[in-house]
């Protein structure tokens, strides 16, 4: 059985103590201190759009601000599709401890095409979230072209610094978007032309368990779902990711389906 992909957190070039990073800017890691899988320590005000599941009470799988009050994250992140049993905390480096947002209601993509995985899917949150320095939201990517060859991009999430491994650290890291035949020559029929690889080749930086679910931004915009890898880091086995343009229809019928107004609303593109 394959590993779950949780925690993508490569050799960063972050500045891990200053700059933002959920524009897809690198970010210098000269710094950098306590890596994990080639990433590096962040603050949530770096990342603020990054989110954390919780079942019951404990840290699960990361997930992405689109919205007020909506979390995009993998569908292997709440297979239950219980909303009583889940929970959401954003605009905190510590997840477990954090202030617990209660969920609404949860979707899931509703087609399926030859026997494909479609993991990903829809938190709608109960209350409406306050955006300050440390909760913002994150635009959708809408171009399925844009995501190209070579094309850096920033990863984060709560997850291990090594395989095995496990500290709730918030960790970041860039890596590149990779040749479609590397992700089919690493993982053969797993890879279909919904989901995408990055990283690099002789591995060094990925993400690992408990980063599931979590961002993948190119050009201040969510681009990807971390979804699957073979191990963490591992030479010739990049991280695999649900391609957001591929569901940008889905995910905003979904949301324009919400019975409120505060309800329709996701992030507005950056200007």
């Amino acid at each position: 059985m394959y590993q779950l992909l949780t925690s993508v957190l490569p050799v960063l070039l972050i500045a891990a103590s200053v700059s933002r990073i959920c524009c897809g800017d690198k970010m210098d890691d000269s710094n950098s201190g306590n890596l994990i899988v080639g990433g590096f320590v962040v603050s949530i005000d770096q990342v603020p759009y990054q989110a954390a599941v919780l079942y019951n009470g404990k840290f699960s799988c990361g997930g992405s601000i689109i919205g007020p009050r909506w979390i995009l994250t993998a569908l292997h992140c709440i297979q239950t599709m219980e909303p009583s049993e889940y929970q959401i905390v954003v605009g905190t480096d510590d997840p477990e401890n954090g202030t617990k947002l209660q969920v609404e209601n949860m979707f899931a993509p509703p087609f399926l095409i030859n026997g494909s995985v479609f993991d990903i899917a829809l938190v709608m949150l109960r209350k409406r979230l306050e955006y300050n320095e440390k909760v913002q939201c994150l635009p959708l990517l809408k171009s399925i072209e844009e995501i190209a060859v070579g094309k850096p991009v920033v990863i984060s999430g709560f997850g291990s610094t090594e395989e095995g491994g496990y500290e709730m650290v918030l960790k970041a890291a860039n890596i590149n978007i990779l040749p479609l035949e590397e992700c089919v020559k690493a993982y053969g029929l797993l890879i279909h032309e919904h989901m995408f690889c990055a990283g690099y080749r002789e591995g060094q930086v990925d993400t690992c368990q408990g980063d599931s679910g979590g961002p993948l931004v190119l050009d201040s915009k969510l681009a990807g779902v971390i979804f699957y890898g073979e191990g963490c880091a591992r030479e010739h086995y990049p991280g695999v990711y649900m391609s957001v343009p591929w569901f940008y229809d889905w995910i905003v019928n979904t949301v324009r389906q919400a019975p409120s107004t505060e309800g329709k609303k996701l992030c507005d593109p950056p200007k």
